[in-house]
């Protein structure tokens, strides 16, 4: 249904007259008062007719201004925009009522440009610390759709500063361009299947290269490069139509500007019209890879029909083109670059695991990774504030932006090995990491030439300099490198000289050898894993032959070779046969020294002495022994090299591994894939176990001394996990690892390994996590970022690891002044923005490591249990601490006092599950019935009556022959012939697998419990209790516990116990998860230390913990401000377990403000996205 503000703004952008905005602004909000002020003091060279439209009030005291602007030259998406940035923020400046404006620069075309303005603050000061702009681009020349539909789809809508905001946010207008292109690629697709006979994954990739190439093209016509014509693509299609069609524009027409024009290869064709010749005579010569021929797809002779294409150009042109990149604090509301990344990445990749990363996380991670590396690598002494000044913006106005203070020769210095730099993302995904390096590592060396006095090449020779000296990346999938290489030729054509249009060489690099495919863990040839070596011996022939290769490769990427890209894939591999081939021969020299017992010099590599007492015959019987086998396995690598090689880092990265003996940054967002669907996403290896036996046999191939046959690695693992470690396999050892991923290895038992090795190996240097926006929306998880120095055979124990948590969203708390005080902290310090909690390395391993006995852990031998990182020092207050002090030799593990279990897991709930109707029709005898908690949500209060309960399980270990006679033998029998379906086939009850093992199928073990925890946790925090022992659902855990722990459970300080060492669910709502080993872990009062207590909480109805502690989350006063009222009822329990622990007045407030804080931010953070 059309609103009337849509009405209003379809007739402005129709006829335009900045007047009628009045009309619309009303129809939006009955707070918007019209007005007329003059602003001509704000009149210049650049803008006329300065008018305040209105403005809005809002109920919260905010006030929005609405101006007009007449720009006195044409407007583009590009033209002005600086000036118009500079004009707005002016006004919002001056006119310092107002918290943000709309503002609207319009030509005598009626073409507009209509953008959200605001500030944010630094801090507590209402200081301009820095702005951020929305815009949407307006000319009736175009559809405007997304325009209409976001800001006028609703009437009386705009009654709140937030509203308006999300009017104006990137993400909902991702969502709506991704619906109707997810509708449009489905259809695409089947068109293609039906026409070619083919299968649904080739015509999936075949459609997503049509459309990447056709996206490519409308940024192309943007720029008016095709026959000097924003609308090109729909003109040339209107041309094909006014002849004979019949599916021949794909193959006759498309495939010609695809393969032809924009490769300077076309001949003019009969059949075309002589404006369409002439138009693709004209084309630019693009080259770069995108408009090559794909073998497999584009030699197959398929095509698609023109119904297809004809309704997919409706689509894709009806929304706005801009080839303006977004930055974080600048958004161009239309089809931007970035925005065709996180499309690509959204379709192709929701199933794999893989999410596109936000620009803000990705500025930070790049910016952070920069300044570690420039730390660890300068060779003259820059001190943190002035690397922090030059990479981040400080917390002021922006007049008053430091860029850190260096000489020209400190410049030049650090330029110069900036331009040194080898990053790689080792899953690229669209590219969205080594984008944000280019555009981070631009601003910066642009600001160090300014500092050194050294002229700058213009923008795209910079871009394109910075792609070919340092960025790098493997993708797995074949269609993923082409949405990276997309990625990357859109960031440079956005940048393009004009006069290149007409140019004879090609404007784009070739980036087959920056971005490689292949699966970045596993190389396996037959049944040999190639690892990642760091060969001893590289021979001056070696590293001459890797020079040239480096010289070729740099010659190929500027089009300046002709050399084919096969030919340098041989070269590739030639080196690595040479190198394999000298380290043969000097093992085998070296081998027979030993078998001829003559003097021998110890060779260039290593040979691990795991034997320190042997003789002098024995060792060299192992060395003999060792050396035959690595002989043999060098031969098998060097035999299968030639055959069907996988990606192999030390050959496709030859020049890196030789040169540098690794990368200097690793950067990225690897998959997160849990362990039960872990596969070879190559489909190489069809079982999913032996993959995943690959994965750790490269763990133990990377790094050899840590892993030892005989160390575990957790076969729970996420594939995230063997990422880390390969990272690190790649980095020089100056190296920095930079992820983005989840959280969970913090405190999962899967993590404990990788924690360890961390521990033992890798300095961290910070994670960082944000507790008041989650990064992920399509994820539904929660994520970390992790900083992490290469591996070191010896670190230092004392070497402080960071574990920062912010509170406010990362595009309100980066800035220079606070990092800083991150950088330097070297004890816990805690503010409103941020809180960073240092702990060495000594100490991290200290707190997860077990002992025997008294005497093991005084002579230090003892085994690496694992800690929860997570919870202790990333979201656990201060009061956490305190009462761990005070609670010793009184807290004790809930496991210690009590056996916790699962519940009953029937595997068939529609035959043991049985309610009171069923019970009557079948008169089943009650000594086979039991009360059972089916689930939490029966449970209203924290005592459970079983007489209340809804359901009874039904419980029988008889024979049958033993129940002859029985109903419940005639309830078994009915049960028998009962069936569901699994997998699309009908399985019968009794032959269900879990309950096949069982002695009857009917019989289940009788777990009983009078205590019992829910394993999802949301508002309502209960552990429920009864007086007699019964029987709980596996939904449910259970452990029969005295009547003073049962109280202890229901305490406040449990349930904070239980916030501080949780697992966010990250699903809606926000709830966080409980497994049997955490309630195990959970920490109670010892048994005895607490008296028994008739509380009338037990019989009442569960309040949210809000309600229980009497804090409201959603006041204007901070939690942490707020004076605690607890309900009297749950007052009295919560004073008797304070009194045993000792705690003060003020400590038990906290107790209640930080359970109420942790739970509110779980909540709220779920909400974020």
């Amino acid at each position: 249904m059309t609103t009337e503000a849509r009405s209003i703004l379809e007739n402005i952008i129709e006829d335009f007259n900045p007047d009628k905005f009045v009309h619309f602004f009303r129809r939006k909000s009955k707070q918007f008062s019209p007005s007329k002020d003059d602003l001509r003091a704000y009149n210049d060279e650049n803008f006329s007719n300065t008018l305040k439209v209105g403005e809005i009030k809002f109920a919260d005291a905010d006030r929005l201004i609405v101006c007009a602007f007449a720009a006195q030259k044409p407007l583009t998406e590009r033209s002005g925009k600086k000036a118009q940035y500079e004009k707005a923020k002016k006004i919002l400046k001056e006119q310092q009522i107002y918290s943000a404006g709309i503002f609207i620069f319009y030509d005598q075309g009626g073409n507009f440009r209509f953008s959200l303005i605001y500030p944010e603050y630094a801090g507590r000061k209402r200081e301009w610390s820095n702005f951020r702009r929305f815009t949407y681009f307006v000319s009736k020349e175009f559809t405007n759709k997304t325009f209409s539909r976001r800001i006028a789809a609703h009437d009386d809508d705009f009654i709140s500063f937030d509203i308006i905001k999300e009017a104006f946010a990137v993400g909902p207008v991702t969502d709506l361009f991704y619906k109707e292109f997810f509708e449009e690629y489905g259809k695409l697709v089947q068109a293609v299947i039906h026409i070619n006979k083919i299968d649904e994954e080739k015509a999936r990739d075949f459609v997503l290269l049509f459309s990447i190439r056709t996206i490519f093209l409308g940024f192309i016509q943007k720029r008016r490069w095709l026959d000097n014509n924003e609308k090109f693509i729909e003109s040339f299609f209107q041309s094909y139509k006014k002849g004979e069609t019949d599916n021949k524009f794909y193959e006759d027409w498309l495939t010609i500007l695809f393969f032809e024009a924009l490769n300077k290869e076309f001949e003019p064709r009969k059949y075309l019209p002589k404006q369409m010749n002439d138009a693709l005579l004209l084309a630019p010569y693009l080259n770069g890879g995108l408009f090559k021929k794909k073998d497999g797809y584009d030699n197959k002779g398929w095509i698609i029909p023109d119904k297809a294409i004809e309704s997919f150009f409706t689509f894709l042109f009806s929304h706005s083109f801009t080839i303006e990149e977004s930055s974080i604090d600048d958004a161009e509301l239309q089809l931007n670059p970035e925005f065709l990344g996180i499309i690509f990445e959204r379709l192709v990749n929701k199933a794999d695991g893989a999410v596109y990363t936000p620009r803000t996380e990705v500025d930070l991670m790049c910016r952070l990774s920069l300044v570690k590396w420039l730390m660890n690598n300068l060779s003259l002494t820059i001190t943190p504030k002035n690397l922090y000044e030059l990479f981040f913006r400080e917390g002021e106005s922006e007049e008053d932006q430091k860029h850190g203070s260096f000489s020209p020769r400190e410049a030049k210095h650090i330029l110069a090995i900036l331009e040194t730099l080898a990053i790689c993302d080792p899953a690229v995904g669209s590219g969205a990491f080594l984008v944000g390096m280019m555009q981070v590592l631009d601003e910066i060396e642009e600001e160090l030439r300014r500092m050194a006095h050294i002229p700058s090449p213009d923008v795209f020779e910079r871009k394109k300099q910075i792609i070919s000296q340092s960025l790098y990346g493997v993708e797995v999938k074949e269609w993923a490198v082409w949405i990276c290489q997309l990625r990357l030729w859109l960031s440079l054509f956005v940048d393009a000289p004009e006069d290149m249009r007409l140019s004879t060489t090609a404007i784009l690099p070739s980036l087959d050898f920056k971005v490689r495919q292949g699966d970045s863990l596993v190389q396996r040839i037959g049944n040999k894993t190639f690892p990642v070596t760091g060969h001893a011996v590289i021979s001056d022939n070696v590293k001459k032959k890797v020079t040239q290769l480096k010289y070729l490769k740099t010659e190929y990427f500027y089009n300046k070779t002709s050399t084919k890209e096969g030919e340098i894939k041989q070269r590739e591999l030639a080196i690595y046969d040479e190198i394999i081939s000298t380290e043969i021969r000097e093992k085998s020299d070296y081998l027979n020294a030993l078998k001829g017992s003559k003097p021998h010099e110890q060779p260039s590599f290593d040979i691990i002495d795991h034997a320190p007492r042997q003789t002098k015959m024995e060792l060299d019987k192992d060395k003999i022994e060792r050396l035959e086998k690595e002989i043999n396995e060098l031969v098998e690598q060097k035999n299968n090299l030639r055959k069907d090689k996988p990606l192999i880092w030390n050959i496709e990265f030859a020049e890196i591994f030789v040169e540098k003996e690794g990368f200097d940054i690793i950067i990225g967002n690897p998959p997160y894939v849990r362990q039960e669907v872990i596969a070879d996403p190559l489909n190489n290896i069809k079982d999913k176990k032996t993959y995943k036996t690959c994965l750790q046999e490269m763990v133990r191939l990377d790094f050899p001394e840590e892993f030892p046959a005989k160390k575990k690695i957790n076969a729970q693992s996420d594939l995230y996990t063997y990422f880390y470690i390969r990272a690190l396999r790649l980095l020089n050892s100056k190296g920095i690892h930079t992820f983005i991923c989840s959280n969970s290895w913090l405190d999962v038992g899967y993590g404990v390994w990788l924690q360890e090795f961390l521990l033992k190996r890798c300095p961290i240097e910070f994670i960082i996590d944000n507790h008041a926006k989650r990064s992920f929306e399509a994820a539904d998880v929660n994520t970390i970022i992790c900083i992490i120095h290469a591996s070191q055979k010896k670190i230092n124990q004392q070497h402080l690891t960071k574990f920062v948590a912010f509170k406010k969203p990362f595009e309100e708390a980066i800035f220079t002044e606070n990092l800083l005080a991150i950088e330097d902290a070297n004890q816990v310090i805690s503010n409103d923005v941020f809180r960073v909690y240092p702990v060495t390395i000594k100490d991290l391993l200290d707190a997860g490591t077990e002992y025997e006995n008294e005497e093991k852990e005084k002579l230090g031998v003892g085994k690496y249990e694992g800690d929860k990182w997570g919870s202790k020092y990333l979201r656990a207050s201060d009061i956490f601490f305190t009462i761990l002090e005070k609670g010793k030799g009184k807290l004790v593990k809930l496991g210690e006092i009590a056996d916790v279990r699962f519940g009953i897991k029937t595997g068939v709930n529609e035959f043991f599950y049985l309610d009171d109707e069923t019970i009557r029709k079948w008169k089943i005898e009650p000594e086979f019935l039991k009360p059972v908690i089916k689930s939490p949500r029966e449970c209203k209060n924290i005592l459970t009556n079983p007489k209340k309960l809804k359901y009874k399980v039904f419980l029988c270990n008889k024979s049958k022959r033993d129940l002859k006679g029985t109903n419940a033998l005639k309830y078994i029998e009915w049960g028998e012939k009962q069936a569901t379906i699994v997998n699309n086939i009908k399985v019968f009850w009794k032959d269900i697998q879990s309950v096949q093992g069982r002695r009857y199928w009917y019989g289940l073990n009788e777990i009983q419990g009078n205590t019992f925890w829910g394993k999802e946790i949301r508002e309502r925090i209960a552990v429920f209790i009864s007086e007699k022992p019964f029987l709980a659902d596996c939904r449910m855990y259970c452990a029969s516990l005295d009547k003073g722990s049962q109280l202890v459970c229901n305490s406040t300080l449990y349930a904070f116990f239980g916030e501080v060492m949780k697992r966010d669910l990250g699903g809606g709502g926000g709830p966080r998860s409980l497994m049997v080993y955490e309630v195990s872990d959970s920490l109670v009062l010892k048994p005895g230390e607490i008296r028994e207590l008739n509380a009338e909480m037990l019989n009442r109805e569960i309040k949210t913990i809000f309600e229980e502690c009497g804090i409201d989350p959603e006041s204007k006063t901070p939690i942490e401000e707020q004076e605690p009222k607890p309900l009297p009822d749950r007052a009295e329990l919560d004073k008797i377990v304070f009194d045993a622990l000792d705690l003060t007045n003020e400590e038990r407030k906290e107790v209640y403000r930080a359970v109420c804080r942790l739970v509110w931010n779980r909540i709220s953070k779920a909400k974020s996205v």
